[in-house]
């Protein structure tokens, strides 16, 4: 399973422990625009590149893997986005997937929508 998808899965899956997220809107890569609700807050999570590999008897036990988890809000979003934030950060905390960047919030000259990117890591065991 490649880290995007690990990453889709678990936040779908839990979708309801997370504040301000519904299952439709956590997208891998890249919005689905016919599925998603654009009133409320899209998540789009994609794949950085592999970080350093830890070996024993020349074969790769432990990868880290890195990912980002962009946010788009609407421009009228009256949910706590900070809030929805921390919850996700929480989340992946617990599953030993730390948030190592915390860009802040920025504003989408094309769509008009707050944009927020966080970048998690984690070890990936090899099996």
């Amino acid at each position: 399973m490649t880290p995007a998808a690990k990453i889709v899965g678990l936040l779908c899956s839990n979708a309801d422990q997370l504040v301000g997220l519904k299952a439709d809107n956590i997208c891998a890569y890249k919005i689905d625009n016919e599925n998603v609700d654009d009133q409320d807050v899209i998540l789009v999570v994609s794949e950085d590149s592999a970080g350093e590999q830890e070996y024993g008897n020349d074969d790769v036990i432990s990868i880290l893997r890195r990912i980002t988890i962009q946010f788009y809000y609407p421009l009228n979003y009256k949910g706590d986005m900070a809030l929805t934030e921390k919850a996700v950060k929480a989340f992946l905390l617990a599953r030993n997937i730390r948030c190592y960047v915390d860009a802040g919030h920025i504003m989408s000259p094309d769509s008009q929508n707050i944009i927020q990117t966080l970048k998690f890591n984690y070890r990936e065991r090899e099996e």
